[in-house]
């Protein structure tokens, strides 16, 4: 006898976190207008500044992208067990994916990126410009490798799955290293600025970034998701069902 499947409703998670993103930025709009409004906070002011900071490492924006990397690995996992039992070839690619999101969620947690800064600026001798935050050199460089990596995989995807998974990728990344080349790049004219004005520009700026992160594994959460649904064989079971 057969217990109840277990349900992942792909449009619903999509629909959930996207209401989640869009309460986390406007948490974050309010941070940014309480900052202003308590230049010396309280204890607990600050506490509930630091929750409701879209980049804290202990806030709810890195708690809420956490729960989707997380997910994100655990359906690649999956998929990855049902296309092995069904003797599908490259099937160990999506362990691949699986441990990618792990190692990003272990990153968004305790930023092992920001060891990377200093080292390369002193590499290359950085003091200005696009680069300051040195870390997006090697990790834009790993980015690459592992894309070289995944390449031959990639292209034998489905179609639609491998458009929305590139264009996923490429979001995340985009906010992740592109958004911080463009903080980096206006600091100094940031610098020169009222500091009022610079507040909410910087604000925007790493509103921006993060809010393209968490919507890039949103929408690779989602693509893996209808995949699951739509390409996975019946070796995902009876057990477990994408709707």
């Amino acid at each position: 006898m057969t217990g109840a499947a277990i349900e992942f409703p792909a449009r619903r998670v999509l629909v959930a976190c996207l209401i989640g993103i869009g309460l986390l930025v406007s948490a974050h709009a309010v941070r940014s207008a309480l900052v202003l409004a308590w230049p010396e906070p309280t204890l607990l002011q600050g506490e509930l500044l630091r929750i409701l900071s879209i980049g804290a490492e202990s806030g709810l924006a890195t708690w809420f992208t956490l729960l989707m990397m997380l997910s994100t690995a655990l359906v690649a996992v999956l998929i990855g067990v049902a296309e092995r039992a069904a003797g599908a070839p490259r099937s160990g690619y999506w362990f691949g994916v699986a441990a990618v999101m792990l190692l990003a969620s272990l990153d968004e947690q305790i930023q092992l990126h920001e060891m990377w800064v200093e080292p390369f600026r002193a590499l290359f001798s950085i003091t200005t410009g696009p680069f300051l935050l040195a870390w997006v050199i090697p990790a834009l460089i790993v980015a690459a490798l592992v894309a070289l990596i995944f390449v031959p995989w990639v292209v034998r995807l489905p179609a639609r799955t491998r458009l929305w998974a590139i264009a996923a990728v490429a979001l995340w990344i985009a906010g992740a290293a592109g958004m911080e080349m463009v903080d980096s790049a206006t600091f100094e004219w940031r610098q020169a600025m009222d500091p009022v004005r610079a507040h909410w520009v910087s604000a925007i700026i790493y509103t921006t970034e993060e809010a393209m992160e968490m919507l890039g594994v949103a929408v690779l959460l989602h693509t893996l998701l209808v995949h699951a649904r739509e390409h996975a064989p019946a070796a995902l079971g009876a057990r477990i069902r994408i709707v």
